[in-house]
């Protein structure tokens, strides 16, 4: 796999507010995101905005953001312009631990957490900056297989076990425009939106890493651990934007896999794990962990999957992606709550760093936030015995993935928030994460993550070994 990385590389050396805007531009080759971005840019006076503006000016990203805007029936400013908003909260506002409180409203927009650490002593954040909200939206995969769920009238609805199935009772992930499209546009309840949320996936049919850091802190927000990895995720089904396209040959019964491999640091070096999940309620993980100071390869089930990556971590292997919890209703409750707009980080990292984290890595020196329409969804522990008794997903209305979530421990107590950043590319509509903050309120430990996301020769890079464990185990 190096060699092959290194073949590649060698070979290929108010509009101005953006708030409370209700006058569409009269120009077609335009909305009203690029709008206010334009207006803020020229404000601003700063390279990175400029560039953002750039990115977005995009014929092909202007072309999508309509097409979505025109299935959905809205895009963020439609929604916007139904509500009011606090004068102070506009574009361009700098917010610190020294003037939060002149500003009453924010902790509604944040949440409590978020705003307990603007200038906070762990996890803290010191300083925040609101910009122009974008429109964001899905790949022209995802957009073609949504509408041709809704022109085609194919009704997708759910077996006994919660999982989606067509009339025909076959599993919609494995087969059809449903293994790649948004199942409910508009859902209607919990677990209808908890199904977006899945079928979001991670944003981008083949996904790298390479690397990732993840950083763990103490109670005393002092660097403990510092890991580095390589991690990618594959969509198995009715692929049409990144090669191998169609299915992939041998996932006939799964959904989708991730894996990680370990290089840092030593101690835990070959460390690598390759998760796929099945279409079937009935069916756990094919969930596999190699250990290379046991020389031996580990089969992980049940509860396993509340276990941290790594010593010190934060991130559970059910918090892949944000969220990679099996929809089983016999043991949760699924509840769509309320309708929120919150403030969180802007998904710029294609361009510029949206979120940087401290010289120690324990909190953020910087964050960029936006103002985001989103979708609350509440998942309750039925059973009494999961790492989370209750989570709060607040889901975004464009782009269907977790804007923030907050988690509660078994007795209750809120226990993890989580908040990312985004490397999205508005040509295509693909995303990638670019960074991560998960901070426990129980124990006030930290884990941060930034990753450096691979664009190029993704169909080449990716293959079938990553997700083979007795060959990942071998990876570089």
């Amino acid at each position: 796999m190096k060699n092959k990385r290194l073949q590649i590389k060698l070979a290929a050396a108010g509009i101005a507010l953006g708030l409370g805007m209700s006058t569409a531009p009269a120009m077609a080759e335009t909305n009203r995101a690029l709008e206010a971005w334009k207006a803020f840019a020229s404000e601003q006076n700063n390279a990175d905005y400029n560039k953002w503006v750039e990115l977005i000016s995009d014929p092909k990203a202007i072309k999508l953001a309509k097409e979505w805007k025109d299935l959905r029936g809205y895009d963020a400013y439609d929604l916007m312009d139904k509500e009011t908003f606090p004068e102070d909260l506009k574009p361009g506002l700098v917010i610190t631990g020294e003037n939060k409180a002149d500003y009453p409203w924010l902790a509604k927009y944040l949440t409590k957490e978020l705003y307990d650490a603007i200038g906070g002593s762990w996890g803290g954040i010191k300083k925040m900056k609101i910009v122009p909200t974008n429109t964001y939206y899905m790949h022209n995969g995802y957009l073609q297989n949504t509408k041709a769920l809704k022109e085609q009238n194919i009704n997708i609805k759910f077996d006994e076990d919660g999982q989606m199935v067509y009339d025909d009772g076959s599993y919609a992930l494995l087969s059809g425009p449903g293994a790649s499209a948004i199942p409910f546009i508009n859902p209607k309840n919990g677990l209808e939106l908890n199904w977006n949320l899945v079928a979001n996936s991670v944003g981008i049919e083949t996904l790298e890493f390479s690397p990732v850091y993840l950083y763990s802190c103490t109670a005393e927000g002092e660097p403990d651990r510092e890991y580095k990895a390589d991690l990618w995720w594959w969509h198995f089904h009715n692929r049409t934007e990144i090669e191998p396209l169609g299915d992939i040959p041998g996932k006939e019964e799964m959904v989708e896999g991730g894996a990680i491999f370990f290089f840092e640091p030593n101690d835990v070096r070959g460390l690598a794990g390759v998760r796929q999940r099945y279409a079937s309620g009935s069916k756990e993980d094919d969930f596999k962990v190699f250990i290379p100071t046991l020389r031996r390869t580990r089969l992980l089930t049940g509860s396993d999957s509340e276990d941290p990556l790594a010593s010190g971590l934060e991130l559970s292997w059910d918090d892949w992606r944000s969220y990679w919890v099996k929809t089983d209703i016999k043991k949760f409750d699924y509840n769509l709550i309320g309708e929120e707009f919150v403030l969180t980080p802007v998904s710029t990292v294609h361009v510029y760093d949206s979120m940087v984290l401290t010289e120690d890595k324990c909190g953020i020196e910087y964050m960029e936030v936006e103002l985001r329409p989103t979708w609350k969804l509440e998942i309750i522990d039925k059973s009494g015995k999961y790492q989370y008794s209750k989570r709060h997903a607040w889901i975004d209305k464009e782009f269907y993935n977790t804007r923030r979530h907050i988690t509660w421990d078994p007795r209750g107590n809120i226990f993890k928030s989580y908040d990312e950043k985004r490397d999205w590319k508005p040509s295509t509509g693909e995303g990638n994460w670019g960074g991560i903050i998960i901070r426990n309120n129980v124990t006030h430990r930290v884990t941060t993550m930034n990753m450096t996301a691979t664009w190029e020769d993704l169909d080449v890079v990716v293959d079938e070994s990553m997700f083979d464990v007795d060959q990942l185990r071998d990876y570089q």
